[in-house]
């Protein structure tokens, strides 16, 4: 029987939303998400196809409006047009919520053909984390808020991720939720002892492994990362060029004094173009020789061609430049406008150009002992640019970050948190140095040795270790899902079949 209490079933929707929502930074309520999809799971169960549909993007709507409204700021920042703020902000959510639609609508589908609850539960996790890895990449990808992140400060349950990648996460949070919710409907407590039980070993595994990589590799390096905390608006106009670069020499000599082995500074630290600008080359190469040591710095770049990119560059610490690496993400609306918008969508900034050209390098800097290699803002949300960086021979990771676009709002937490995941994807050790913060050395086993605050002016130091351990996820990527998108096409062929046999007789 359908259902027909329609207000309940909103609000049930938008409990899960919410729920979800408040699981991620900056509430941080990670706990939310084991429970967040048990009201939704209940809609679906009693509610049509089409019906199921509508709840979920209901459902979407709730935890999207929340999870993307810090994009507003740094748009408003960007164009100065609340009209596009408000667009861009809308085309967001509406797009997110989508996916959670589709969720919902195919999972309304598919229990009619679900003898069994295990079955429809374990079908609506590979769902789910099919239609996360689309999302991780559809339209150039944002995949900020899969629910694996929200687990990220969770340290021992996330450890499966060095297998499945954050897309195991997903698929464990899923299913305990619906385990959890056929508990609790059908009253049986073999549902409650499965999701007991699943939680626990993933939680025992995830202890083993945590210890076992958290002081991997042999020899420590020092370490410290630049918080210069320059507020955007002084970034974009270069009336402030004195002020900030003031802030930066101070930082060198900072650096100086600490002395360690690598130096990683923001991207973007030097705000105009390297090499066009002879100033801005010689100022960084200035930096590199006050700070000593290894110094990555990030800054944009223009070649030869005229093409321009965001970079970061390996200065040694005699200040020479060695080599740089070009970013391999770009961020729509950030770094490049799709669809012709750039006739209707004006920047009045001195020092933004929404015409950026890809990367598609995977140098690894290297002075014959530390090899670092660098990720670029949101390059950090995609395992497959470590992967390639680790086959090049990283040995540890740089995180290079300009968060103040977010101001202080859950954006430059929730860039962060994908930090954890791809040190315990690649099992080495990440130094992030972010503008305005989060700046953080994490460990292997994805430990948060040392952090910053957002809008705190510091340089943080610490150590760190390399190593050259191939994990799986890095040998073989994507299996889990890959393997996720099988059994959502056996399911598939098996229904064909079972209602072609139902036809003939």
């Amino acid at each position: 029987m359908l259902s027909k209490p329609i207000h309940k079933n909103i609000l049930l929707s938008a409990l899960t939303g919410l729920s979800a929502a408040l699981a991620f930074p900056k509430t941080n309520l990670f706990f939310l998400m084991w429970i967040a999809l048990i009201p939704l799971f209940h809609v679906i169960s009693h509610s049509s196809v089409r019906q199921s549909f509508f709840y979920s993007f209901l459902a979407g709507l709730a935890a999207n409006m929340l999870g993307v409204f810090f994009v507003l700021d740094s748009v408003r920042l960007l164009t100065g047009s609340y009209g596009i703020v408000f667009f861009f902000y809308a085309a967001l959510f509406l797009y997110f919520s989508l996916y959670w639609c589709l969720w919902g609508g195919i999972l309304s589908f598919i229990k009619r053909y679900c003898a069994k609850p295990w079955l429809f539960v374990f079908m609506s996790a590979c769902v789910w984390v099919v239609l996360e890895y689309v999302k991780t990449y559809a339209l150039t990808g944002w995949p900020w808020t899969l629910l694996g992140y929200s687990q990220y400060l969770f340290t021992y349950m996330i450890q499966i991720a060095e297998f499945t990648g954050v897309y195991g996460v997903s698929f464990i949070i899923v299913i305990i939720n619906g385990l959890l919710y056929f508990a609790v409907s059908e009253r049986k407590k073999s549902y409650l002892f499965a999701a007991a039980a699943l939680f626990a070993a993933v939680f025992i595994f995830g202890v083993f492994r945590f210890y076992a990589f958290q002081n991997a590799g042999g020899k420590e390096y020092t370490a410290a990362a630049v918080q210069s905390n320059i507020e955007q608006y002084k970034k974009l106009d270069n009336s402030y060029k004195t002020e900030t670069n003031s802030k930066l020499e101070e930082a060198a000599e900072i650096l100086s004094e600490i002395g360690a082995e690598l130096n990683v500074w923001s991207e973007s630290e030097i705000i105009n173009l390297i090499p066009v600008d002879i100033e801005s080359y010689v100022f960084a190469d200035k930096l590199a020789k006050t700070a000593g040591g290894f110094n990555i710095i990030g800054a944009p770049y223009l070649d030869g061609d005229g093409k321009l990119f965001g970079a970061v560059f390996y200065f040694d610490g005699k200040g020479g430049y060695v080599s740089m690496h070009t970013k391999n993400h770009l961020i729509p609306f950030g770094e490049y406008l799709p669809l012709g918008l750039s006739k209707y969508i004006n920047i009045g900034a001195d020092n933004i150009d929404l015409n950026k050209a890809k990367g598609y390098d995977a140098v690894v800097f290297t002075d014959g002992d530390i090899a670092a290699g660098s990720l670029i803002c949101t390059e950090n949300f995609f395992p497959a640019i470590v992967r390639r960086l680790v086959f090049a021979g990283a040995k540890v990771l740089t995180g290079n970050s300009n968060d103040a676009w977010f101001y202080d709002s859950s954006g430059p937490y929730k860039h962060f948190s994908a930090n954890i995941f791809r040190c315990i994807e690649s099992r080495k050790a990440m130094i992030v140095a972010a503008n305005t913060g989060v700046s953080a050395i994490i460990d292997a086993s994805g430990k948060i040795a040392v952090s910053t605050r957002v809008y705190e002016r510091i340089i943080i130091n610490g150590t760190f270790t390399q190593n050259d351990y191939l994990t799986f996820y890095m040998l073989y990527g994507d299996v889990f899902v890959k393997l996720c998108i099988v059994f959502a096409i056996v399911f598939v062929l098996a229904v064909f079949l079972k209602r072609r046999k139902i036809e003939k007789r």
